[in-house]
Parts: structure tokens; C-alpha cells; sequence
């Protein structure tokens, strides 16, 4: 889902949909360079758009987060969901 000019805010929700599905449906982590393939952007740009999603995951206080790992990111279920 590469971006296009003058719609960068749709593009950059669709982007970040398409991260969240890989991340999902893979279940374990995925590299950087695999995800930024697969939208077709840079890693640079891609890593920005995850990072972001982070923050805002946090700030909604969603059941699960996304963690970076040596490079590869995964998605899975926030520390303080453990134990409910």
C-alpha cells in the first residue's frame, strides 16, 4: 500500500492497518525490512509509522501492544493483561 501525494492520511491509516494484520497473522515477530517490503515504504518511514502506533496503542490503553525485538516487531498482549 505505497503512498500517494495529497492523500497522505488515508494512505498512513492504510499503511498502519496493513501492519497491524502481518503482525496479527504472523503471531511471532517480524522483521523490519519484511513489513516495509510488504507496504512498499522505507524502513526509515515504516519503523516511524510502527513507533507511532505504539504510542498510540498505549494512550488507548488497548489489550495489546507492539515490541520491538533486535529488529523485528511483535505484537502481544500487554503486561498488565497478565493475570485477569
Amino acid at each position: 500500500v505505497a503512498p500517494s501525494r495529497g492523500l497522505g492520511d488515508v494512505y498512513k491509516r492504510q499503511n498502519k492497518a496493513v501492519i497491524e494484520a502481518i503482525l496479527f497473522t504472523m503471531g511471532e515477530s517480524v522483521e523490519l525490512e519484511k513489513i516495509a517490503d510488504t507496504i512498499e515504504l522505507d524502513k526509515n518511514k515504516t519503523k516511524k509509522l510502527i513507533e507511532e502506533m505504539m504510542k498510540e496503542w498505549k494512550e488507548q490503553a488497548r489489550g495489546v501492544t507492539i515490541i520491538e525485538l533486535d529488529g523485528a516487531y511483535q505484537m502481544c498482549t500487554r503486561t498488565e493483561m497478565y493475570g485477569i
